[in-house]
């Protein structure tokens, strides 16, 4: 098991993966992390007048790090952007964990207000999120304020670094340690301003009778992702009284849901601030916002059992930059406690992930019920 013992300029800290795993392989910091927090410490860029950024980490170790630094100085907690609902669990457990205050959180899709002197921004895999996270927090920023952005050398590519220097200005490097290097800007504005909204994209799907409005942390954000379609092509007959649409994203599958079966509640659930509050808007835009519920939550925590008759689930294969099935087979376990007797779920997937077998370690009957050059579609019952 991982030990999560986390040591850096600022002392020890006790930094854990959420939600906790019993036999961890993955820390929840990297070198980069680390880098970032010498820096801070080697520079004495930290004083009780700092007001701190921290955008985009994934669980709270930087913003701990500051936080504990902060607090011995007498200054004022930092603030974590984040478009995740785990990154938010994470901060709060590892804040509890170190007898730390848990810093101020916004969620991505509102924008944090300054003047901030420090950022600390971990680059999100998404251009139009950075992009996006990049218009608004310049406004916020007080004059010569820093941006630090720790990276492993590896997730670096000439469009990211392109994007940043049309944005930022010119940037210099630190040299790499154990393949972890920092980027520097420094805001050149001497005006605060205000931010500008949320950057939001909208289509249509004619075939479907659906307009759809997104943030730009949302997966698959300009068209319908090929394994949404693949399922809504497959759509379960019915009727069904109690839905979830389980990593909901956009929300298309809880609204065709919704207006399939108008006498159905549909909840979607997502990890993403981002989705839920997109497919919040788009249930009102699509007249089915009495039907439907949207909140950020890990998988289906909280949810009671055998509450549901249907779950639809298009799992996730990635956790940031992490690939693997870990968030998929927590979905199937829990889909398991919260469906019904006779409830179903249906999963679409990678034909190569071999979900047909993972499910079957806690459903008695798992069959496919459509094809598709890429994708399958499976229904599971218990």
């Amino acid at each position: 098991m991982i030990q999560p013992l986390m040591m850096s300029a600022f002392g020890e800290l006790v930094i854990n993966r959420v939600p906790l795993a019993k036999k961890e392989t993955l820390q929840a910091f990297d070198q980069a992390d680390l880098l970032a927090l010498d820096y801070l410490q080697l520079e004495a860029l930290l004083n009780p007048s700092s007001n701190v950024l921290v955008v985009n980490e994934a669980f709270g170790a930087i913003t701990c790090a500051t936080t504990k630094a902060l607090c011995a100085l007498g200054g004022a907690l930092p603030t974590l952007w984040s478009d995740s609902h785990i990154a938010h669990l994470g901060l709060q457990y590892n804040a509890c964990a170190n007898g730390l205050p848990v810093a101020h959180f916004v969620q991505a899709h509102n924008t944090p207000q300054g003047p901030f002197q420090i950022v600390i921004l971990r680059l999100p895999k998404s251009h139009a999120l950075l992009r996006d996270q990049l218009q608004r927090m310049l406004p916020q920023l007080a004059p010569g304020a820093l941006i630090i952005m720790p990276l492993m050398v590896k997730h670096l590519d000439n469009a990211v670094y392109q994007l940043l220097e049309s944005l930022l200005g010119p940037l210099t490097t630190s040299l790499a340690r154990k393949k972890a290097r920092l980027i520097f800007a420094k805001n050149n504005s001497m005006i605060l301003g205000q931010s500008p909204k949320a950057e939001e994209t909208h289509w249509s799907l004619p075939s479907l009778g659906l307009c759809l409005q997104h943030f730009s942390g949302v997966f698959s954000r300009t068209k319908l992702d090929p394994g949404a379609q693949v399922l809504l092509d497959q759509f379960p007959q019915g009727p069904y009284m109690q839905v979830i649409d389980l990593g909901c994203g956009n929300g298309v599958q809880a609204i065709m849901a919704a207006k399939k079966w108008p006498q159905c509640k549909v909840v979607g659930v997502d990890e993403s601030y981002m989705a839920v509050a997109s497919a919040s808007i788009n249930a009102i835009n699509n007249s089915v916002e009495d039907q439907c519920e949207f909140r950020a939550n890990d998988c289906l925590t909280d949810i009671y059992p055998q509450s549901a008759d249907l779950i639809l689930c298009n799992p996730p294969f990635h956790q940031e930059r992490v690939i693997g099935d870990q968030i998929a087979m927590r979905m199937f376990a829990q889909s398991a406690q919260v469906l019904t007797n006779e409830g179903e779920l249906w999963v679409v997937g990678n034909r190569h992930l071999g979900y047909h077998a993972k499910l079957k370690r806690w459903f008695k009957r798992v069959e496919q019920i459509g094809a598709h050059p890429k994708f399958v579609v499976l229904k599971a019952q218990l």
